[in-house]
């Protein structure tokens, strides 16, 4: 259930900017939505009426997918400007992929207190 509680809970903080998410958050998050976004293509390649809700699921997504990344950075006390860096086809998407898999800080940051949970 973690999968599913993890998801819904990024798609409802979609305008939340501040604060921190927690490295297991953000990964169930992502492995959610990479899976959505699969079936969806998928569907779409095998010829389903269903094939276009492969872009409005990317667009419906989009802001809930910068919102936790950017989370994601003030947990392990980076500013969400980094984001950008990530977003072009440039070597430093792996850099915030790093990023994405370092532990968060466990004591307050200029972000706000660790996350529950």
């Amino acid at each position: 259930m973690r999968l599913v509680e993890n998801y819904i809970s990024g798609l409802l903080n979609y305008a939340n900017f501040g604060g921190r998410a927690r490295r297991s958050e953000y990964w169930w998050f992502a492995g959610a939505n990479l899976t959505l976004a699969t079936v969806f293509w998928s569907l779409g390649k095998l010829g389903s009426p269903l094939g276009s809700l492969s872009l409005l699921y990317a667009i419906a997504v989009l802001l809930p997918n910068l919102s936790i990344t950017v989370r994601r950075l003030h947990d392990i006390g980076r500013s969400g400007w980094w984001l950008p860096l990530g977003i072009l086809p440039t070597p430093f998407v792996f850099l915030i992929l790093f990023f994405m898999c370092q532990e968060g800080e466990e004591q307050t940051n200029r972000f706000g207190p660790p996350p529950v949970g």
